[in-house]
């Protein structure tokens, strides 16, 4: 039977509304799983369910609350593998279908060189390793995991595009392209990928998605059309930057992750050659980086 009963965990973070958003558009019966403690609102349209759980997430109640979900998407930070490892736990316990992790990001977690300058990777790794075990001992229950580029349009100064300053920061020569996908189009995935779960392309695998794929100099034109100004770049030598920022990590500066996740995210995120890119295979339709970056731009005055 088709997956219809979906709960989300983690729909008030930076990913969480989109997918919220993309899961009732597809019509699925959603229910938020929200911690007892949470102060956030809980402002979700009129079809969504709420089900709260004690902050320590039992695996009792999660088994509970899970019974007669088809589906459990996550959308917490990635780094919290213990917690998502009970979640799938208590959703194979409950009879759940399919699995989405919080896998989501900026390159993959299966390259080394990933694993290598970001420890978060390794991490990852490890739950989609925990989620194959789980699928190869339960036969009924399956998991996807969507490696979708950076989040293109959740924080441009992520991707060194300052818009206050109008300016963007190039690794090298600017040219090397990489795959992004926007907040929306990553809800759009996910909603996909649970419409098509059963899907050989889909089932027990991560799979590869992207709003397009792109260059630095690109960004820089899109940012020069859509202000009808001239923007400054400032170029980095990517082995240097790579370097300081390493050494900044094990001098335990955490902020130095994102710098380097930015690197990963740019130099080795073209998903267009990968076996497992599923654009075509899912319905998803590219986007506009002009349209899209217009409205970054505009969103950010």
């Amino acid at each position: 039977m088709a997956i219809q009963n979906v709960v989300l965990l983690g729909a008030d973070g930076k990913l969480g509304p989109s997918v919220l958003s993309a899961l009732v558009d597809a019509k699925f019966n959603v229910t938020v799983l929200k911690r007892v403690g949470s102060k956030s609102p809980s402002d979700y349209p009129a079809s969504v369910k709420e089900a709260r759980i004690p902050d320590d997430f039992p695996a009792y109640e999660l088994s509970e609350i899970f019974k007669g979900q088809d589906a459990i998407v996550a959308t917490i930070p990635g780094s919290q593998t213990e917690l998502q490892m009970r979640l799938a736990a208590a959703a194979v316990n409950a009879g759940v279908k399919h699995f989405i992790p919080a896998d989501f990001g900026s390159c993959d977690a299966d390259s080394e060189r990933a694993r290598e300058l970001v420890p978060l990777y390794v991490e990852k790794r490890n739950f989609r390793l925990y989620l194959q075990k789980l699928s190869d001992k339960n036969p009924n229950f399956s998991w996807t995991a969507l490696v979708c580029g950076h989040f293109f349009d959740w924080e441009p100064k992520f991707l060194h595009i300052n818009i206050k300053n109008q300016s963007v920061d190039f690794l090298d020569d600017g040219e090397t392209r990489w795959s992004t996908s926007t907040l929306g189009q990553v809800g759009r995935a996910t909603a996909k990928v649970l419409q098509n779960a059963e899907k050989a392309e889909i089932k027990n695998k991560k799979v590869f998605m992207q709003s397009f794929c792109i260059n630095q100099k690109d960004v820089w034109r899109a940012c020069e059309a859509a202000t009808g100004n001239k923007w400054a770049v400032q170029k980095f030598d990517s082995k240097d930057f790579t370097t300081k920022y390493q050494k900044l990590l094990s001098e335990d500066d955490h902020e130095a992750a994102e710098e380097l996740v930015w690197v990963l995210g740019t130099l080795e995120a073209n998903w267009e050659g990968e076996k497992d890119f599923v654009n075509v295979v899912l319905g998803l339709e590219e986007e506009d980086l002009d349209s899209v970056v217009k409205t970054m731009i505009k969103d950010a005055s």
